[in-house]
């Protein structure tokens, strides 16, 4: 085979990229190849095996009791043997610092479905209904552990992935079936036909085939002999059971992915969507192998093959052992088999362009899983990508935070080390023996040594300088990690502190918004528009277009800032809010942001979209007028915010309904009571209006 890339440094391009071509079958061989490729080149897998060792504190010698010694490491340890070896998870409280950032700030955004058309809005409504069920209700859990496993990854080793798909599983319920259900079918059927005929073929052992033929053409999973029994029981005991699929699970699956190990891609790439080929590489058991078999149909005498590769994996750390894919390298995972998903953007025999999907196993280079072209409506790969920057347009030149705090952690170890080395001499000094007693002392608390003469033996003097040095250097060390990563302390000043974390944030959002257009486009290819209706209260009125919605997610760091956003509201609610005489601020817009800002998950159980709102609110006015014109009094209210509108309320309710102004002309009562409501209703507008003058000096209209 012609590596491409060596085809294009030779000049001989005759073979043209071979991902970008699928044929009738794939070619397992060029994909293994690539595949070893992708993995390999500029020693990515090397350069997170040095991201763990960094982040997780681990190098060659190491002991349990922090220690060095000579025959751990194998040359003489420095300073001594038994010296100080610290370990300082510097980058890994980096990593889980910034974890904790960009997950509360994923809980805490704000997800917004638009519409780009004015006459898409309600679908985008419903979109936007739908989307934050899913992301609240349906993928809660999921989402939970998979958005903090990607922050994780993704600040570990510089970018990582995740993978959006659609999982639909069947399961199995027992269906019953009784002679009294087919002698009513047969009753309603036309006469002559079939189904008219029925009882009395299942009565007749002679027609037992001919009746399991019909049950296998209503119910084509069962087996024949299991539906011949079925026959049987209808016929001796008048009833049967059988079991049918039915679906358990239909929803969209986002799952995080390692990089270097779960998901693999030409080191080449800039953008995951314009990717030659990605590889998802999963570790299945045997019993979930055969499971895919029958829900996805993948090869049986492939998977049969696959199995006996049980414990053998692709090593992509140390690939210069073996040839190859390493197929013989053996890892701890000995009950698993290794299954690879090949995603191409390719063109058919036909020059059809779509995205296909290879299933196979690096050991089984003779055959695959399923080969099949994807039939997801978006027309992407099934993928997104984050990275940590933008420092090149290569997704694997980004950095994470051990590759970037690897010498600042070494310099803090070092001046640890010396720290605990100086305590260890001041606490027991060297000793001055003669040196006929050299190796007879034993130093420890209230241990007697004998001695010749006075003064023969006794502790040197320790150093005269003490670590004082080391401390500062600590100190500053913290202080431009701190600084670099935008953590807020009283070495970094708050400007700097909510640019390099609003930078993060955003970033981290934007991945999740292009994850979410997925999840949207799948949820409306596959979800039956019964559910939608369920979810939504409304008919669905989705369908996709990648031009029809846009996904937002927001978060606005200063959030966070807990005294910040209680100026910010006061200076709202004082300032703001008295001014607008002519009502551009959206009020309830501002109650569902105070909510959100005091309590998340508050606001998500109180705050309701406006147009509810505001039904409810006339539904409540309409039923006080009711109760006022039965004769009961009027439930006063004391400063109502919400008088203007009820106001407006009362006059279109009243206003519409000719027997209330009849009953106004005639019941005095209905007449005085509804005249009280009105004014209650009036002097709370009166009230904010004068609250108002009280702090301008004047009314807002003059």
């Amino acid at each position: 085979m012609i590596d491409p890339r060596v085809a294009l440094q030779t000049g001989d391009t005759t073979t043209g990229d071979k991902m970008a071509v699928v044929g009738r079958e794939p070619q397992i061989g060029d994909l293994i190849a690539e595949l070893r490729l992708s993995a390999v080149d500029y020693a990515g897998s090397t350069r997170s095996e040095k991201a763990d060792q960094v982040r997780y504190c681990r190098w060659a010698g190491q002991s349990d009791d922090a220690r060095k010694y000579t025959a751990n490491i194998g040359k003489q340890a420095f300073p001594w043997d038994g010296a100080a070896d610290c370990r300082i998870p510097m980058a890994d409280e980096v990593v889980n610092s910034i974890v904790d950032l960009t997950t509360t700030a994923f809980w805490r955004s704000m997800l917004k479905v638009s519409a780009v058309a004015a006459d898409d809005l309600s679908a985008a409504a419903q979109a936007n209904m739908l989307m934050d069920w899913t992301m609240n209700t349906q993928l809660f859990n999921e989402l939970t552990r998979e958005s903090e496993l990607l922050a994780q990854y993704i600040w570990t080793y510089g970018w990582a992935g995740a993978h959006i798909s659609w999982n639909q599983e069947l399961g199995q319920k027992e269906q019953e079936l009784s002679m009294d259900q087919i002698v009513a079918m047969a009753t309603e059927a036309q006469p002559g036909t079939i189904t008219s005929e029925l009882p009395a073929l299942i009565v007749n052992p002679e027609a037992e085939d001919q009746v399991a033929e019909l049950l296998l053409s209503a119910f084509p999973h069962l087996k024949k002999s299991r539906a011949k029994k079925a026959v049987r029981e209808l016929r001796e005991d008048g009833e049967c059971e059988f079991p049918v699929p039915t679906v358990v699970k239909n929803q969209p699956v986002i799952a995080a992915l390692c990089p270097m190990d779960e998901l693999v891609f030409p080191p080449e790439t800039t953008h995951i969507q314009s990717a030659r080929v990605v590889f998802r590489r999963c570790y299945m058991t045997e019993i979930e192998l055969l499971q895919k078999v029958e829900t996805d149909e993948w090869d049986e005498e492939w998977a049969q093959l696959a199995i006996q590769q049980a414990g053998k994996f692709s090593n992509w750390v140390q690939p210069n052992q073996l040839p190859g894919l390493a197929v013989n390298a053996l890892q701890n995972k000995q009950n698993l088999i290794e299954i690879v998903y090949a995603y191409q953007k390719a063109v058919d025999d036909d020059g059809v362009p779509g995205v296909w999907c290879t299933v196979f196993c690096p050991q089984v280079e003779n055959g695959w899983g399923k080969f099949e072209l994807m039939e997801y409506g978006h027309g992407e790969y099934p993928f997104v990508v984050w990275r940590t920057e933008f420092i090149n347009r290569k997704i694997i030149e980004s950095r994470g935070a051990p590759e970037i705090c690897a010498s600042w952690q070494v310099e803090a170890k070092v001046q640890h080390d010396s720290i605990t080395d100086y305590t260890s001499l001041t606490t027991v000094p060297p000793i001055e023996v003669p040196k006929n007693r050299a190796g007879n002392l034993r130093i420890g608390p209230a241990v007697q040594i004998p001695v010749l003469r006075s003064g023969e033996i006794k502790f040197m003097s320790p150093p005269e300088r003490e670590p004082s040095t080391a401390f500062a250097l600590l100190e500053l060390i913290k202080g431009e990690v701190d600084r670099y990563f935008g953590r807020s302390t009283e070495k970094v000043p708050p400007v700097v502190a909510q640019m390099r974390q609003q930078r993060i944030v955003n970033n981290w959002l934007h991945g999740w918004t292009e994850a979410f257009k997925q999840v949207l486009a799948l949820q409306i290819q596959y979800m039956e528009p019964e559910q939608v209706q369920r979810i939504t209260g409304r008919e669905s009125m989705l369908n996709y277009d990648s031009e029809k919605y846009d996904i937002t997610l927001k978060f606005d760091i200063r959030e966070l800032h807990t005294d910040l956003m209680t100026e910010k509201l006061k200076a709202i609610s004082g300032l703001v809010l008295p001014m607008d005489s002519a009502g551009v601020v959206d009020r309830a817009k501002l109650i569902g942001l105070v909510l959100r800002a005091i309590d998340p998950t508050l606001a998500d159980e109180l705050v309701i979209d406006k147009g509810p709102a505001a039904q409810k609110m006339f539904d409540e006015t309409n039923d006080e007028v009711g109760l006022i014109s039965l004769g009961n009094p009027p439930k006063l209210r004391e400063n109502d915010p919400t008088a203007a509108m009820r106001l407006q309320f009362v006059m279109q309710i009243v206003q519409s309904n000719p027997k209330y102004q009849q009953q106004i002309a005639s019941d005095q009562l209905f007449q005085e009571n509804l005249k009280k409501y009105v004014e209650n209703l009036q002097f709370s507008v009166t009230q904010q209006a004068n609250a108002v003058t009280g702090r301008l000096g004047v009314t807002p209209n003059q």
